[in-house]
Order: structure tokens, then C-alpha cells, then sequence
């Protein structure tokens, strides 16, 4: 049998529906799959009348029920978004007035200037002289120091001694003793006002350093360090250290001239500085005893520059210049100097100037940068036999 004969051999039966909702079922259901109904009776199942072949399909409460849902369901979302849609369209914004202010003008005080300062000049330094003590028998340096609350290299270096030797009816200067800080008087114009020396001597003891020794002596570290030619990047002290402690109110150095472009710019020049010690006429007896040269200090030098001293001493019908460059404010006369006893003239005088060396170190040439230059003299008489 061909395949043609086997597919028309096929029952052409109608198709089966339910009874209740009319939905398609199969051959040999026995229930509806889309309702539950009971499909014995085979004779319901059959196809319905059909009008002009074509089969006309039944709406049932079931699919009635289920196109109410939907529509329903519709018509409620629309109407929604028909409500959201008005109250979007019918918001209207609220203007928010600014309130500006206006600003209120206030006047600026006038100032009435201050009358200017007059700075009060600074008194004239006169220092106290040192102590003379002459060696008794039995007397060592250490005795003599612990006399005068002193240390064994302070007294030595006072005196430039290079060992311990020491002779009786040798003189020794004894320098004078550091003030003691007090409640500040009342200060009374018809009083003179008492100076100390231009500087004390401090030996550095075990834990001093430079800020230590400053506010002990009410001194900058800058002072210190020029006094002692301490490096501004040096901090470093040596137990038993001798240092030279300033007591004096440093000059202002003098205003820089200004630079012009085109020229060099010329170096920055000093005030002369005040002779201290010893005063005009005063005279000394004897080669040994200590001739203390002593005057103000006008700044801190620069590394090229030094304190000049100038002595001018006796030597016959003529006379001799010995220049000593110096750092600190005060240099001791050496002995070598004294005139010899035969000369009658004993006149000696001597400045201080500030000068600038240059140029090779067997042959420098010193620049003076301070102004006119202040001289003194005394006497230097040798001792009556």
C-alpha cells in the first residue's frame, strides 16, 4: 500500500469540543483540560453546525469573564496615567523674590599722626679699671683666684701668664667682678651712671653652651661669637674655655648706600669706635704693669675686616707705630714696648681704626672704612729704684 492510500484511510471525523467552554479536546479525553467538564457523553463532543463550512465558535462566561478583566484593567491604567499626566502639566513654578540690601557706608576715622620718637642717646661708656694685687709670700695662683672668685685660667689669661710661676712683689690685675642683676633703680639725672669694663671673662664649665652663657650675661649669641671669633655654624665649647662676654651697647651700624645698576656696589662702612681706657693723660708706672687698651665695638666685622690699634711710643728724638689687628675691643701693651728709662719723653698716644685687608698675605693693604679717628696718650714711667 502506498503512502497515499495509508493518509486517506484516516477517519475524516469533526473535531471534538467541549460542551461547556468549547475548547478543542482530543479523541479519547475524558475531561476538559480548560474547564474540568466530563466528556462521556460523546454525542456533545461533536462539532457544531457550521454555516457555509465554517465552524462558528461559542463565547462562554468563562471568556466573558476573562475580556471584562482585561478591559478593565485597561481602562484603569489609562485613567491613571491620564491623572499623573494633569498634575505634571498643571504645576507652576514659584517665583522666589531676592531682597538685596543696600550696603551702608562708613566713614574711615582720621588719623592724627603720632608726633615722631626721639631715640634717647646712649651714655658714654667708662669702665671700671681692674684690681692691682702684689704677691705676698706664700701666695700661689690658685690662693689668689679663690680670693677673688676666680678661676686659675681666667687669672692667667687676664694676665697673659704662659705657666704658674708668679714672684713675690709681682703685681696681678684682678679684673673687676661681674655685676650681680638687681631691682632697677630709680634712675637720678644729677647721678652719674656707673659702667662696667667692656667685657668679663667666663670660663665654660661642664653643661655650658652658647645659649646658656647669653641669658647668663644678658647678651646675644652674636656678640659672643664675634667676641670670641665663634663661627655663626659653630656650636662647639672646650671645657675651661676662656670666652671674652661683651658689656657694652653696640654702636648701629651705619645705613647701606643704596645700588644704582650700572655701578658696583660699594662695601658697607662703620662708625669710629669710642676709646674707653685708659683716659687722657693717665699714667702708668713701670715695664710689668698692665696697660689695658680698651674701646667700643661698632658691629660685627666681616671676615676681611679688623680693629687697627695704633701705638705711637717714644724712641729718642723720634717716634715708632706698632699696629696690632684685633677682633676684640681691648689689647694689653706687651712689656717689649715700654720706652727705655733713658728717654725723658714719655708720651705715648693710640687709636683704633677699622680697616679692610686685601691682597697677598705677606703684603696686605688695609682699607680704612670708618671715619675721623679718635686718639688718646698717657705716660709710661719706669718704676723709682
Amino acid at each position: 500500500m502506498s503512502m497515499e492510500e495509508e493518509i486517506r484511510t484516516v477517519p475524516n471525523r469533526p473535531h471534538r469540543h467541549c460542551p461547556v467552554c468549547d475548547a478543542r479536546v482530543a479523541e479519547g479525553a475524558k475531561t476538559c483540560l480548560m474547564c474540568g467538564a466530563s466528556l462521556d457523553d460523546t454525542e456533545s463532543l461533536t462539532a457544531p453546525a457550521t454555516e457555509a463550512g465554517v465552524p462558528k465558535k461559542r463565547l462562554t462566561w468563562h471568556r466573558l469573564a476573562i475580556l471584562g478583566g482585561l478591559t478593565l484593567v485597561i481602562l484603569t491604567t489609562a485613567v491613571l496615567l491620564g491623572l499623573n499626566l494633569s498634575r505634571k502639566t498643571s504645576v507652576v513654578p514659584t517665583a522666589t523674590a531676592t531682597i538685596t540690601t543696600t550696603p551702608t557706608i562708613t566713614r574711615s576715622p582720621t588719623v592724627t599722626p603720632s608726633p615722631p620718637i626721639t631715640p634717647s642717646p646712649f651714655p658714654t661708656a667708662t669702665p671700671i679699671p681692674p684690681e692691682a694685687y702684689t704677691i705676698q709670700a706664700g701666695d700661689t695662683l690658685l690662693s689668689i683666684a679663690y680670693k677673688f672668685d676666680m678661676t686659675v685660667p681666667e687669672l692667667k689669661a687676664f694676665n697673659y701668664l704662659e705657666d704658674d710661676t708668679i714672684v713675690v712683689g709681682q703685681a696681678l690685675l684682678i679684673p673687676p667682678p661681674t655685676p650681680t642683676p638687681g631691682p632697677t633703680p630709680t634712675w637720678d639725672p644729677a647721678q652719674p651712671t656707673p659702667t662696667y669694663a667692656p667685657y668679663l671673662l667666663h670660663t665654660v664649665k661642664r653643661g655650658d653652651t652658647l645659649s646658656t652663657i647669653a641669658e647668663k650675661y644678658n647678651v646675644s649669641l652674636a656678640d659672643i661669637r664675634w667676641a670670641n671669633d665663634i663661627p655663626a655654624d659653630s656650636t662647639t665649647l672646650q671645657v675651661e674655655q676662656l670666652l671674652q662676654i661683651p658689656q657694652y651697647t653696640p654702636t648701629p651700624e651705619a645705613p647701606r648706600p643704596a645700588l644704582v645698576e650700572g655701578t658696583p656696589a660699594p662695601r658697607a662702612g662703620y662708625a669710629s669706635p669710642t676709646l674707653l681706657y685708659p683716659p687722657t693723660g693717665m699714667t702708668f708706672t713701670g715695664a710689668q704693669t698692665l696697660v689695658m687698651l680698651q674701646w667700643t665695638s661698632t658691629g660685627i666685622l666681616e671676615e676681611e675686616e679688623y680693629y687697627r690699634v695704633e701705638l705711637i711710643t717714644p724712641t729718642g728724638d723720634k717716634s715708632a707705630s706698632t699696629y696690632t689687628y684685633l677682633r676684640s675691643t681691648a689689647w694689653r701693651v706687651p712689656e717689649e714696648l715700654f720706652p727705655i728709662p733713658e728717654i725723658a719723653n714719655r708720651t705715648c698716644s693710640w687709636r683704633v681704626a677699622i680697616v679692610r685687608r686685601r691682597g697677598p698675605a705677606a703684603n696686605p693693604i688695609d682699607t680704612v672704612i670708618n671715619p675721623a679717628v679718635e686718639e688718646r696718650t698717657f705716660f709710661w714711667k719706669p718704676a723709682q729704684p
